[in-house]
């Protein structure tokens, strides 16, 4: 590669170069720009750029999440720059910003046909760890089906669920919130169910037996901006997760939302459930692939 890649934070004035290198990334387009002014914003992180020549090439944003977890995403590289190794050039940096700011994992996630980004973040040592598909359901007007709302009461229940959850185990520990995947801590269990009665934050909701025992365990977000409510784990026995999906549906409508959806992870029976609940592919029908770089031993929480 001709001339010195030189990366720094991104800025306002480099917008223009922004639209230019994410004008063709979909055929809609990209989401960078609706993002762009919250990103520059962000004190969780850096929104970095790469100069070459003077000029703009690369874009990437790095996101810090609890307990030394950091998150990638908006990987770009200028449509006319690319097979330069300007994209190993940039997710090397970037792997190096997360280490001198006390990372101790790192992740992203990108489509299950996206091969370049698959070579080049498998060069730098990340590996696949799960696969999601992202699934709609419309909301339920009319009786409400009422799933058991959790509270700090419910902690000792939901940690013993969470300690024996099959779906927790094969996804590593995580859990999807925002299009970004991190460790479903006892802390952040705890933060749920301290706000369990504020639609605006996660909630965790479920299914239980006769006596009293949990059958079903979901958190949702509600996303007010976008009318979405997202959810953002679920597990239990089969016929009391399809249950709770239904009754999530139901929820949802009581909250004025627009759609359901949720990050399925590749676990048949737990797709079934939510099949048999009326969830289903929208208007993107593909897989998300989700890495991780572990960069520090015993990295993974998980939910224990």
């Amino acid at each position: 590669m001709d001339g010195e890649l030189i990366f720094r934070r991104a800025r306002p004035d480099d917008r223009a170069a922004m639209e230019r290198i994410c004008a063709q990334t979909w055929e809609w387009g990209d989401y960078i720009p609706e993002v762009w002014d919250e990103w520059l914003a962000d004190d969780q992180g850096a929104f970095l750029v790469g100069e070459l020549d003077g000029q703009v090439v690369t874009l990437n944003k790095i996101t810090r999440q609890p307990s030394g977890q950091f998150w990638l995403e908006g990987m770009r590289v200028d449509p006319e720059y690319r097979r330069r190794g300007i994209s190993v050039r940039s997710l090397d940096f970037t792997l190096a910003y997360a280490r001198e700011h006390g990372a101790r994992v790192v992740r992203l996630s990108t489509g299950s046909h996206n091969v370049p980004v698959h070579t080049v973040v498998t060069r730098a040592g990340m590996e696949h760890i799960g696969t999601y598909v992202l699934w709609n359901a419309d909301p339920l007007p009319g009786d409400p089906l009422r799933p058991l709302l959790l509270t700090p009461d419910h902690a000792a229940q939901v940690y013993a669920f969470l300690a024996d959850s099959p779906v927790l185990a094969y996804t590593h520990g995580l859990y999807n919130a925002n299009w970004a995947w991190q460790e479903l801590s006892a802390e952040r269990i705890g933060q749920f169910l301290n706000v369990a009665r504020e639609p605006g934050y996660a909630q965790v909701l479920a299914q239980s037996a006769p006596d009293g025992q949990l059958t079903a365990l979901a958190i949702v977000q509600f996303d007010a901006e976008d009318r979405h409510l997202w959810v953002l784990f679920a597990d239990g026995q089969a016929p009391a997760v399809t249950a709770l999906a239904t009754a999530i549906r139901a929820y949802a409508a009581q909250l004025g939302a627009q759609h359901v959806q949720v990050m399925v992870p590749d676990l048949p029976w737990l797709r079934d459930a939510f099949q048999a609940a009326g969830y289903g592919y929208g208007d993107w029908e593909g897989e998300l692939w989700v890495f991780e770089l572990q960069l520090l031993e015993g990295a993974s929480e998980g939910g224990r």
